[in-house]
């Protein structure tokens, strides 16, 4: 008698993978060619008809992709009789936002919490400000200055909380590794709710401007693990001001 039950299982465990959009699988080629490097920024992509040829699809399923690749800041296109679509140059700016969207969208539904978020930022700021001291340059001390300045300055707290912004900034850019310097900003957006940015702080600004001054000088003498030290004793600051 045939075991009906017995072959629905072996059908259940069967390792498949569900068949993705043409235009999906077409735009993941793509993709893997670019991050590969096999198609080098600045290279023109096929025409749409040929990339259709080649893949066998129709030229609407085509372009979808290369719209997919588009909106993933991938590919850019151009008209005119040098057009086309080509490889889009390396842009900090859009990975920056596609992480900040990321970051906003999970923390907005709890798939991230603010303790997450802050360990990241530690994770982050703390060794670049020891990097930091090792690395400034004249240049970087003067701009740590005028934010620090900015920050004292500041008579709302819309002026502090963007003073303050900018010294981190100032902070991470001084470290010498871009890397740093693009991906922590989202981190502090995701961190938007944290007392900093709503002015819940307000009662701590004396703190936090003695803290900014304390990583300006460990910065400016190149004492790196005090520079370090300083860091966390802010940011610890900050989350436990946090309403």
């Amino acid at each position: 008698m045939l075991d009906v039950k017995a072959g629905e299982r072996r059908q259940d465990a069967l390792p498949i993978r569900r068949i993705r959009p043409a235009y999906h699988q077409i735009a993941e080629q793509i993709r893997g060619l670019i991050l590969s490097g096999t198609l080098q920024p600045g290279e023109q992509l096929p025409s749409e008809e040929q990339m259709s040829t080649r893949f066998g699809v129709s030229r609407n399923t085509t372009r979808e992709a290369l719209r997919m690749l588009t909106s993933q800041g991938l590919v850019r296109t151009s008209r005119g009789a040098t057009g086309g679509t080509f490889v889009a140059l390396p842009d900090s700016s859009i990975l920056q936002a596609h992480i900040e969207t990321g970051l906003g969208l999970m923390s907005g539904s709890n798939q991230l919490t603010r303790e997450e978020l802050f360990e990241t930022r530690v994770i982050l700021e703390i060794p670049a400000a020891r990097l930091a001291a090792e690395r400034r340059t004249e240049i970087d001390i003067e701009r740590l200055r005028l934010a620090h300045r900015h920050v004292e300055a500041g008579k709302a707290v819309v002026e502090r909380a963007d003073g303050s912004v900018d010294f981190h900034q100032a902070v991470l850019d001084a470290s010498g590794n871009r890397l740093l310097s693009m991906i922590a900003p989202p981190v502090w957006k995701a961190l938007s709710h944290c007392a900093i940015e709503r002015g819940g702080v307000r009662h701590i600004w004396h703190e936090i401007d003695a803290d900014h001054a304390a990583i300006l000088h460990h910065i400016e003498h190149g004492h790196a693990d005090a520079a370090a030290d300083a860091m966390h004793v802010h940011l610890v600051r900050l989350r436990d001001s946090a309403p």
